[in-house]
């Protein structure tokens, strides 16, 4: 007879169902696409647009593109209210932020 996921976690031991559960929510957050994240945060296009002043169509083009300029997903970013960082994972190297890059030009001014 099979068992369905929630069966296989709670037969699971308390260490093992954490680290697991932990790990489900880390790859989802990692997944995430802008637009995911945008209706996540139950922000519409509009709003979006209307916060970046921008047209509607625009976000809708940048939420589909696989390449952009470092500069319009920080902006995107800080429309929804958050900030970027941008970090690189180097082998044998602990995670290293990278500066200067991510901030606006205020910051650097």
């Amino acid at each position: 007879m099979s068992k369905t996921l929630d069966e296989v976690m709670a037969s699971l031991p308390a260490d093992l169902r954490a680290a697991a559960e932990a790990r489900g929510r880390e790859l989802i957050r990692e997944e995430l696409t802008l637009q995911a994240l945008r209706k996540q945060l139950e922000i519409t296009q509009e709003s979006m647009a209307e916060r970046l002043e921008i047209r509607q169509g625009n976000i809708s083009k940048a939420e589909s593109r696989g390449d952009m300029l470092i500069s319009t997903l920080r902006n995107y970013l800080e429309a929804m209210g958050g900030k970027l960082e941008l970090v690189a994972h180097l082998p044998g190297r602990a995670p290293i932020t990278i500066e200067g890059l991510a901030e606006g030009r205020s910051s650097r001014e």
